[in-house]
């Protein structure tokens, strides 16, 4: 963080991405430099679109084969759905980098609340985040995170009835799932899963009409979106080693 706050200070974003490059370049530690990296993206390169930019990227990668053996009957350049688990991992990246720079509001918002507010004010997020990296280990850090939590307390989401029944549902299903195939870690956490599903009401509302039906169809949903959270979690896992 003291790095990328340093290399934020400098004037003009290609100075910024220069620097950015040569501090990853020599970094050995592998949180810190998907840190850096997510960063990068963030705060650098543009935000949301450029996370889709490299989520793309690690995706074309994948050989037919892989695409085949993880994700059967998937096609990766015209699923939609695939690309709004795509980018609903992108909008969880950003919420990291939030929960890093401002611990408190971290520890006041579930991911997926801070993940509906990142949806809804991407702007003000990439300027807060860089803001509390230039402020980082500086009196003003602690204003600057009261102001943040204090606006995000402002868009809360009310917790919704069908939170917790889609909670458990989750928990259920992917114990059940996690038995089957070549699986990223991340596939087989019931709180990503859920996090994916309740940072979109539309999806959210899929599932709740899943949950009338029997129980297959329940599993066949939510198999549908873990089988896709899986396949971009190993393409960028597998670019990230390039």
């Amino acid at each position: 963080m003291a790095a990328m706050g340093a290399i934020l200070e400098l004037p003009g974003r290609s100075a910024q991405i220069i620097q950015a490059t040569v501090k990853l370049a020599v970094c050995l530690d592998s949180e810190a430099r998907i840190f850096m990296m997510d960063v990068q993206a963030a705060l650098i390169e543009g935000g949301l679109d450029a996370f889709r930019k490299r989520r793309e990227a690690a995706m074309a990668h994948l050989s037919d084969t892989k695409i085949r053996r993880r994700a059967p009957g998937i096609d990766v350049k015209k699923d939609a759905l695939l690309s709004e688990i795509g980018a609903e991992i992108d909008v969880l990246k950003m919420v990291k980098l939030l929960s890093d720079v401002f611990p408190a509001a971290a520890a006041r918002h579930p991911q997926w609340e801070l993940g509906r507010f990142i949806h809804e004010n991407q702007g003000y997020v990439r300027e807060a985040i860089e803001a509390g990296l230039r402020r980082r280990g500086k009196p003003e850090h602690a204003a600057l995170e009261a102001k943040v939590v204090a606006r995000i307390e402002e868009k809360k989401p009310w917790w919704p009835e069908w939170a917790d029944s889609i909670k458990q549902a989750c928990a259920h299903y992917v114990h059940t799932l996690s038995k089957e195939g070549e699986v990223h870690p991340g596939a087989n956490d019931p709180e990503t899963l859920f996090y994916l599903i309740a940072m979109r009401e539309e999806r959210a509302r899929d599932v709740l009409r899943h949950m009338a039906g029997t129980s297959d169809d329940l599993k066949g949903y939510l198999s549908g979106l873990r089988t896709r959270l899986n396949l971009v979690l190993l393409a960028q896992q597998e670019e990230a080693a390039r």
